[in-house]
């Protein structure tokens, strides 16, 4: 059988998943191409900005894991700029690659809209690594000088406002009121002046999920203190205040905005078809309609489900869709019919500070408080060891000195 040969353009969730799949099948050759030499497990951003993880615990080393797979699977440091489909080459700021087929993987990012003046420039986002470090970094820049200035914040309140009542805002804020509260227990000081601000543009957060988390998140966030303002829109956002409802001014000394994304940056230089967001538009089998060994899975694409409803741009739904396609790539190859996708939602995990989440599984198997941690946290820690575990052959070879030759590759 011909070796065929696969680019993968991202290493997130969906890419690292389809590389997974497509290696183990051992029957192609892949390159995957990535800016960042890691892959970042976003969904513990918000353990990271409240200094529950380490930096080593969200990020996982793509070289050594393309390593792990042996000498069929290269990693290619560069950021993908140009895809010609007709003579499918994918070109990059420092390198091209050819591809017999290609999975589009690189994701999204956060969401700005133009309308809202000055909030790109004055707010953090955390759908990059970079971002939650450096919001993470100032932050507790920021909780020393009120320390050293204050003696104990007794004067001028110090307040944190989040943008968006989605699943990422509602773990970031509940997952930062609690880190206050342990961070004044430890230090022994008052945090009554230390506010964190909900924002949400409905009346309620995590707008569109069932009624038990929506109740749970709320109940949660109001008992750490989080001040939750709905029917609110931002309108324009200066260095320390914004403005909702283009009427009332709120102070703020750190914001971080989750309102929303929009695909990669790669997108707006393909001439396929395209969703508001961006995202790209794919079939029944995830390849892009006028591209038949071009797939999109992950948040890049606009994924459906078999009775096309939309599917939420998460982690689960990356991993979904990405194990999905590599499948028809590999019937591709086999000379074998693809399958159509059935993509769904098998539950829905929010950490919703310290010891405490909110789950909702097979829609009827449901766990708030302590019992709700620790499933969440053994559905996180098992992606995240398994993976681990995979890198540590391909650290085992760098140790050794070892790396497979890919002459002709």
């Amino acid at each position: 059988m011909k070796r065929h040969r696969v680019v993968i353009v991202g290493g997130g969730y969906a890419g690292v998943k389809a590389l997974n799949v497509l290696a183990m099948s051992g029957i192609c050759d892949i390159v995957l191409i990535d800016q960042h030499p890691y892959h970042y497990l976003q969904t513990d951003a918000y353990e990271l900005i409240a200094n529950e993880c380490s930096l080593t615990m969200v990020s996982i080393d793509l070289v050594a894991l393309c390593l792990s797979y042996g000498e069929q699977v290269l990693y290619v440091k560069d950021t993908v700029r140009e895809i010609d489909f007709d003579n499918k080459h994918v070109l990059g700021e420092s390198s091209g690659h050819p591809y017999d087929y290609l999975v589009l993987s690189a994701g999204s990012r956060t969401a700005y809209p133009s309308s809202i003046l000055g909030l790109r420039e004055h707010s953090h986002g955390v759908k990059t690594l970079s971002g939650s470090l450096a919001f993470k970094q100032q932050f507790e820049q920021r909780l020393y000088e009120k320390m050293e200035s204050e003696g104990g914040w007794h004067t001028e309140p110090f307040n944190i406002v989040i943008g968006g009542g989605g699943l990422s805002g509602v773990e970031i804020a509940a997952e930062m009121a609690y880190y206050v509260r342990i961070f004044h227990r430890d230090n022994t000081l008052t945090c009554e002046n230390i506010h964190i601000f909900l924002i949400i543009p409905h009346e309620n957060v995590l707008d569109g999920m069932e009624a038990y988390l929506v109740r749970h998140a709320t109940q949660r966030l109001l008992q750490l203190g989080v001040k939750i303002i709905n029917h609110s829109r931002i309108t324009s956002v200066d260095e320390h205040s914004l403005i909702l409802n283009e009427k009332e001014s709120v102070c703020f000394d750190f914001m971080i905005f989750a309102g929303g994304i929009v695909a990669s940056t790669l997108t707006a230089g393909l001439d396929v078809p395209k969703n508001k967001k961006g995202q790209l538009i794919v079939d029944e089998y995830l390849r892009l309609p006028s591209c038949e060994k071009a797939f999109a899975v992950g948040d890049i694409a606009e994924l459906q489900d078999r009775k096309g409803n939309l599917i939420p741009p998460t982690a689960q739904s990356a991993v979904q869709s990405a194990e999905h396609a590599a499948k028809n790539i590999i019937a591709l190859m086999k000379n074998e019919m693809m399958i159509p996708s059935d993509l769904r939602m098998r539950g829905t995990l929010i950490a919703l500070g310290g010891k405490y989440a909110s789950i909702s599984l097979l829609g009827w198997i449901r766990f708030s408080g302590l019992l709700g941690y620790w499933i969440k946290m053994i559905v996180m820690r098992s992606y995240r060891f398994r993976i681990h575990l995979q890198c540590a052959k391909g650290s085992e070879l760098l140790r050794k000195n070892k790396r497979p030759c890919r002459k002709g590759f």
